[in-house]
């Protein structure tokens, strides 16, 4: 292999694992949305949704992974 071809190569491998991380990094610290109500099951990107507008629970901004705990799946709407 000429080593101006294993550069090539090798660059993008390396740039891919520098942002990977980086960008899981990112969705830990996020937040997301949520109703507060006791059948809500979706988190929202923001409160502006029109999935948020038969919320009755109460709005509250908590991080992705908390909803994810919460057991709450993407909003089709605003995902």
């Amino acid at each position: 292999m000429k080593p101006k071809t294993f550069r090539n190569s090798l660059f993008p491998f390396l740039l891919s694992i520098m942002i990977i991380p980086l960008l899981a990094a990112d969705t830990k610290t996020q937040n997301v949305v949520v109703c507060m109500g006791k059948n809500a099951k979706v988190y929202h990107a923001s409160s502006n949704c029109s999935g948020l507008r038969n919320c009755r629970g109460g709005v509250k901004t908590v991080t992705l992974k908390e909803a994810q705990d919460m057991v709450r799946r993407a909003c089709k709407i605003c995902y």
